[in-house]
């Protein structure tokens, strides 16, 4: 159960109106901040057109997938509550990659569930929604509707996972109380005070480690994210250089000391320097493979140290120190302990390689020549070049995703978003719809596979209607396969979209021009991607 029974919402002050329980949830979520709703536009979910009428913004996409992908990508990168409407039945069973993705990324995302015919609630589908890492709260009394969302939104937040409120239809027929104007006052006060830190020998054991090592490297994941300011500064304490998995890609943007992404897109400078540490320590991050090189990264005399607050903590092979604890309040417990600045890693030397040496494309540019196509490291390179620095880069799964995760920037870990889930191609396109409508100041970037794009073409409608300022490039690998490449910028300009294809460098003039313009629609690059041999550059399935 979401709230422990002394925690339960309590039933609102009697109210002189009432009203029905869509519209209410409507005002209730416009009072507590909600501004964006998604739902899939072919669903009958009872609570949408209610929510229209209290200023919430209404996302319609064409699969309740897509809109889940919009919605976990909207908050993910925007930093402000999204929520999703969708029937229970079919459509809430579509939204599981997407949820999961939101379990995965510790993404808070609250979904509203409508039942809506016999045979199809939730309760045939609680054990999926429960192995997908979702929260699952049924509202049963119409009167405590507007303080159980208010507390779902909580709960969410606090728990950095996705949660599912059930609506039975006889709480959607009923009419509640209007909640009032002052919804948070009349609640009292929901905030959450930060977890303890870990034990004080715990704490003080850390604190001499980093005293007595000379090469310390932090690696920050996913659970880190909302503490990197903690983190610069222990790291600025102890001299370590800095640097994140994929999933914490540009937390550490703006820090002289940044490495990059830790692991398999490392330039060999940088794998070398996390190499030759002494102590490595994971903050808010799994150590997995991809982030060691299977190993690789990891000295043979270096100990490994991951600091967690997920229970999972230390499941992970190759951990020698397992401390459960929030990122944050252990940083800062460690900062308490460590009063003298010590140089460690941060030497003239180890500088000049980070600016010399740090790059990938420096490292390892060596452009493949075909006739007629582009070379891959080649397109991000020049993209770099070309797009503003205020951006959000969504990646899409592939081969194809090194080259634009190792050579394009980005501003902070909010610029940034890709999928956790291996098997699935094609969600970076309705993840970028989400980070442009949650940050339309910045430029939303999708790059995607070709299968990706094919696979998820009815998003380009979307993408198109809502008139998005949205750039999508396709790295198209198609030549390479015996059925031959599609013509992805005559699919994309059937669906309204402006369209290019990309052979070489000049035909980027489209995106200078489109970015130049009102920018009034989405513009789709089809770039015809050269590999080095059949199949090199191809995306996983």
């Amino acid at each position: 159960m979401l709230f422990p029974p002394e925690q339960r919402p309590g039933r609102q002050s009697p109210q002189t109106s009432v009203i029905p329980v869509a519209e209410a949830a409507g005002q209730a979520l416009a009072a507590l901040g909600v501004r964006t709703v998604f739902a899939a536009a072919a669903d009958d979910c009872p609570l949408v057109p209610a929510l229209t009428t209290h200023g919430l913004n209404v996302v319609d996409a064409r699969r309740p997938g897509a809109a889940t992908t919009m919605a976990e990508a909207h908050t993910r990168t925007g930093g402000q509550p999204a929520v999703l409407a969708v029937p229970q039945g079919s459509a809430l069973i579509s939204t599981i990659p997407g949820l999961v993705e939101a379990a995965r990324s510790r993404t808070p995302l609250l979904v509203l569930a409508a039942e809506t015919c016999d045979g199809l609630g939730v309760a045939r589908q609680a054990a999926l929604l429960t192995a997908a890492g979702t929260l699952i709260e049924p509202v049963t009394d119409p009167a405590e509707m507007a303080s159980v969302i208010a507390w779902a939104l909580h709960a969410t937040r606090v728990q950095r996972r996705p949660l599912v409120l059930t609506f039975g239809r006889q709480v959607l027929a009923a009419s509640c109380p209007r909640p009032p104007d002052d919804l948070l006052a009349s609640l009292g006060d929901l905030h959450t005070p930060d977890p303890p830190p870990p034990d004080a020998g715990t704490i003080s054991s850390l604190a001499h480690l980093l005293t007595t090592v000379s090469r310390p490297v932090f690696i920050a994941g996913r659970g880190a994210l909302h503490a990197g300011r903690e983190l610069e500064e222990l790291a600025e304490r102890t001299g370590a250089l800095l640097a994140t998995s994929t999933a914490a890609h540009g937390l550490f943007a703006d820090d002289r000391w940044n490495l990059g992404v830790a692991g398999d897109w490392s330039a060999p400078a940088v794998a070398e320097l996390v190499r030759d540490a002494d102590v490595l320590i994971g903050w808010g991050c799994s150590m997995r493979e991809w982030t060691t090189r299977r190993g690789d990264l990891v000295g043979s005399d270096a100990r490994v140290v991951q600091v967690d607050l997920n229970q999972a903590v230390g499941a992970q092979g190759g951990i020698d120190v397992s401390v459960a604890g929030d990122v944050a309040v252990t940083a800062r417990a460690l900062l308490c302990e460590l009063a003298e600045p010590r140089t460690g890693y941060r030497t003239d030397e180890v500088r000049r390689r980070i600016i010399e040496q740090g790059n990938q494309h420096d490292a390892d540019y060596q452009p493949v020549h075909v006739e007629g196509h582009i070379d891959p490291w080649t397109l991000a390179y020049l993209l770099e070049a070309l797009l503003p620095q205020e951006r959000t880069l969504v990646v899409d799964r592939g081969d194809f995703m090194r080259y634009p995760i190792s050579l394009m920037r980005v501003p902070d870990a909010h610029g940034f978003w890709y999928s956790q889930l291996i098997e699935e191609a094609g969600r970076a396109l309705a993840a970028g719809i989400g980070a442009a409508l949650a940050r339309p100041e910045r430029l939303a970037v999708a790059v995607l596979g070709y299968r990706g794009v094919l696979r998820a073409a009815a998003d380009l409608e979307t993408a198109v209607r809502l008139g998005l300022s949205l750039l999508i490039v396709v790295y198209n690998t198609g030549d390479d396969r015996p059925s031959g490449s599609v013509d992805l910028a005559a699919v994309a300009a059937g669906y309204g979209c402006a369209a290019s294809v990309v052979r070489q460098g000049r035909d980027l003039k489209a995106v200078s021009d489109w970015l130049a313009g009102p920018r009034q629609g989405p513009l789709l690059i089809d770039a015809r991607i050269a590999s080095a041999r059949p199949g090199s550059a191809s995306e996983e399935a």
